[in-house]
């Protein structure tokens, strides 16, 4: 009797583990889940930032920043989907899904952080299917807006006709409409001539032989100032070598703006509009928000949107065309 008591008792047990060890998986992928979920938040990013620093973020700080936001995003999306894979039939379904509904709504939408371009199709593919169970989830067509801004021309023309005809957001539907003028504008001349606010004259047609950055930013746009000593790093390696630079000024304050250069000792030209973020440039080519660089070729063509993004490479190709 007694050995037939422990045979049932150790059968019970081997019929439990299995599901014990399923439970303690589903609570370490759901702790790992959350922990990616908590380092994708840019307020906990920012708290953690301030408590050891009592700076403002250099440009190299805040780039770290928010490339830890943007692959701790990434791997939410990456584990949701294989959460629901591995527990199709869990309570945490509902919460792993609103979290990730939340965290790339935040980080690629709210936010407007850039989706890297060797995971664009993938989170197209996510948010596309979060769109078939709730297409009003209007934030998500946003994060659409960054995948086209991700992906190669063709394939981003394509995006923003798309969310043009059937986005649900009106923001995402006019962000599409300026990125899809923007895009018609690549390959074709750039016009821009004006008297810079130290009275040079600037006109791109004068320039033809030369590379040139296209920078608008303004002094009251954090980000932008950040982009100046890697600016001016750029501007003196390359600028012998056939490199220019033209800023154009969003700022409303000619004070503020030409002390700023002063200061910072900025030597290529600035345009200044005190209509500022309306002026001729901005409104003529759709530029809502700054930081915004693009690489004009030897010819006068623009030729890139984004020269932020791998700037000194996209330079260097270009001064070797």
């Amino acid at each position: 009797m007694r050995n037939k008591i422990i045979l049932a008792v150790l059968l019970g047990l081997t019929l439990w583990v299995p599901y014990l060890a399923k439970a303690d998986d589903e609570a370490s992928a759901l702790e790992k889940f959350n922990r990616n979920v908590q380092a994708a938040d840019p307020a906990r990013a920012r708290a953690a930032f301030e408590r050891s620093n009592t700076n403002l973020p250099t440009k190299e700080e805040m780039d770290r920043m928010v490339k830890g936001m943007v692959d701790a995003a990434v791997d939410v999306m990456d584990q949701a989907g294989q959460f629901e894979k591995r527990f199709p039939q869990s309570t945490q379904r509902v919460q792993v899904h609103d979290s990730l509904v939340n965290t790339l709504e935040m980080v690629f939408g709210s936010m407007g952080f850039p989706v890297p371009k060797n995971r664009a199709s993938d989170v197209e593919i996510c948010v596309r299917d979060l769109l078939k169970k709730d297409p009003d989830q209007s934030r998500l067509y946003l994060v659409l807006v960054r995948v086209a801004e991700a992906s190669p021309i063709a394939k981003a023309h394509d995006l923003y006709v798309d969310l043009i005809n059937d986005s649900r957001s009106e923001l995402a539907q006019q962000m599409a409409r300026e990125g899809l003028v923007k895009l018609e504008r690549v390959g074709k001349l750039l016009d821009i001539n004006f008297t810079a606010l130290d009275g040079r004259k600037v006109n791109l047609a004068d320039l033809r032989g030369k590379v040139v950055l296209v920078d608008f930013w303004a002094t009251t746009c954090v980000p932008c100032v950040r982009e100046f000593p890697s600016l001016k790093q750029l501007y003196e390696k390359y600028h012998t070598n056939g490199l220019e630079i033209v800023g154009i000024s969003l700022d409303t304050d000619k004070t503020a703006l030409t002390r700023f250069l002063e200061t910072e000792k900025i030597s290529w030209p600035q345009y200044y509009d005190p209509a500022g973020a309306t002026n001729r440039f901005a409104t003529q080519y759709g530029v809502t928000g700054i930081p915004v660089m693009w690489l004009v070729d030897k010819h006068g063509v623009l030729r890139q949107l984004d020269a932020r993004d791998d700037q000194e490479a996209k330079v260097e190709a270009l001064l070797k065309e």
